[in-house]
């Protein structure tokens, strides 16, 4: 039996496609003699059982996940189907093995329902939040419901299917992690170094096209200097030429 996990907020949304015809008109199933078309409530604690509408079962989710609005995803859905080649179960044989599986979950107190489409799987959606505002975290649910699927596949005589695994984080050796921050260093170090130069370059070409309004670039700190030695010359020129006018050198 394969479990396959979602979770979202929006339960009227999961209501209208479990209760739908399918993509393809694919939601049909017959329990016994009896064909259904569309989704039907078989199973779940909320006595909705023969409901092929939704609405009335969305509103009971609805209402539970109302009391913790501060809850993100409060509806948690799972499928459940039997492998290839398994024999097809009823709907009480489903019922029963649903209500095993949301024990082994331990959402068996939260309000949820089963809703059977099709000859091989069911849907189980349930409220993370109770009627009483109490949080199912559903912490390590992928793990827990694999362990749950292998049991229903002892209880009900089904082939045993395979396990999907979780996604797994390799862990990196702290010298490769240390490696690789600092190539990021530098590689940093690089870009602002670039950028600073790339600045400091605008500055530049900036600068030489300023136009002459601007008015006269301040003196440097040896300019001073130099503009006093040369405003001494200037006067000692001027007061040789008055002297040499004085005595009668200059005409």
């Amino acid at each position: 039996m394969i479990a396959k996990i979602t979770r979202g907020s929006r339960v009227g949304d999961i209501a209208a496609y479990l209760h739908g015809p399918g993509k393809a008109n694919e939601h049909e199933y017959r329990d016994g003699s009896t064909r259904v078309r569309g989704g039907q409530v078989i199973g779940g604690n909320l006595g909705r059982d023969g409901d092929q509408d939704g609405s009335r079962w969305a509103q009971d989710l609805r209402a539970a996940q109302s009391t913790r609005p501060e809850i993100k995803n409060a509806i948690w859905q799972t499928s459940l189907r039997s492998a290839p080649g398994d024999r097809r179960l009823s709907d009480q044989e489903w019922a029963d093995a649903g209500q095993t599986f949301a024990e082994k979950m331990g959402f068996a107190e939260h309000p949820w329902v089963m809703v059977r489409h099709g000859e091989d799987h069911v849907h189980i959606v349930t409220s993370r939040v109770s009627e009483t505002g109490e949080v199912w975290h559903a912490r390590q649910d992928f793990r827990q419901a694999q362990s749950a699927a292998k049991q229903l596949e002892q209880d009900y005589g089904l082939r045993e299917a395979p396990r999907q695994r979780a996604a797994t984080r390799t862990r990196t050796p702290a010298a490769a992690e240390r490696e690789g921050y600092r190539g990021k260093q530098t590689e940093l170090t690089g870009k602002r170094a670039a950028e600073l130069a790339h600045v400091n370059a605008v500055k530049a070409r900036a600068a030489a096209v300023a136009p002459a309004s601007q008015g006269p670039k301040p003196l440097s700190k040896q300019e001073p200097d130099i503009a006093a030695r040369l405003d001494a010359a200037r006067r000692l020129r001027e007061g040789d030429r008055e002297s040499k006018r004085d005595h009668g050198y200059e005409r």
